[in-house]
């Protein structure tokens, strides 16, 4: 018994410490466009719950292999970023657009994966991003 207590206990310190790594804190990092056509930082996202809120919705979207082509410029940008500067990931740019109805959004990830989402998603998103409802949006 003390056999497998000697083994046991260093093996479950090995995989706590191993799934924590995994685990790494991540940020948003938001940018709007502005009416001079730049986009400017807006937000930084560091709150772990919202993090994880807009991670779940771009999770779960449906989302299409496409290139597609708007006909206008995101109204926002963002990024997942590491906390921990000395981790190395390519950081993937997702495009936000509010649909003309102005009830739900359109988001592309990369370069060929697109999405609408309904509109109980877009809310959540949105008002994660910006602080804002999307029903206020004019």
């Amino acid at each position: 018994m003390l056999y497998y207590r000697n083994i046991l206990v260093p093996l479950l310190f090995v995989f706590f410490i191993a799934g924590c790594t995994s685990l790494e804190k991540q940020k948003i990092e938001v940018q709007k466009m502005e009416e001079d056509g730049f986009y400017e930082d807006f937000k930084e996202i560091t709150h772990s719950k919202e993090v994880k809120a807009v991670k779940q919705i771009l999770h779960h979207a449906d989302w299409e292999k496409r290139k597609v082509d708007m006909a206008r410029l995101p109204d926002y940008e963002f990024i997942f970023q590491f906390v921990n500067s000395n981790t190395n990931a390519k950081a993937i740019t997702y495009a936000v657009w509010i649909a003309p109805n102005k009830n739900t959004l359109e988001v592309v990830q990369g370069d060929q994966q697109y999405v609408h989402l309904n509109e109980k998603d877009s809310s959540t998103l949105f008002e994660a991003l910006t602080d804002s409802k999307l029903a206020d949006v004019k």
